[in-house]
C-alpha cells in the first residue's frame, strides 16, 4: 500500500488554503486560522496537523488490521 502523502491542491499566492490526502479520494483539507491575518507557517501548520490526525485515525488503523490479518493467516496456514 502507498504510504499517505499530504498534496496542495489550492494556493493564494505562495500560501497553501487546501491539501488532500494522496491515499484517500475524498479526504480534503481546508486550512484554519486563528487570527485576522494568517500566515503561511500558520496554514500549512494547520493543513499538517488535520493531515496527521487523518493518518493517525484512518491509516494507521488500517495498517494495523493488516499485521493482525496476515498474522492471523499465517498463523492458520501451518496447521
Amino acid at each position: 500500500m502507498k504510504k499517505p502523502s499530504l498534496r496542495v491542491t489550492k494556493w493564494l499566492g505562495d500560501v497553501p488554503v487546501a491539501a488532500e490526502c494522496t491515499s484517500c479520494v475524498a479526504v480534503r483539507f481546508k486550512a484554519k486560522s486563528t487570527s485576522h491575518r494568517p500566515t503561511r507557517e500558520e496554514y500549512q501548520k494547520s493543513l499538517q496537523s488535520q493531515f496527521d490526525a487523518h493518518v493517525k485515525k484512518v491509516h494507521i488503523t488500517q495498517d494495523a488490521n493488516q499485521i493482525v490479518a496476515r498474522n492471523v493467516r499465517e498463523a492458520t496456514e501451518d496447521k
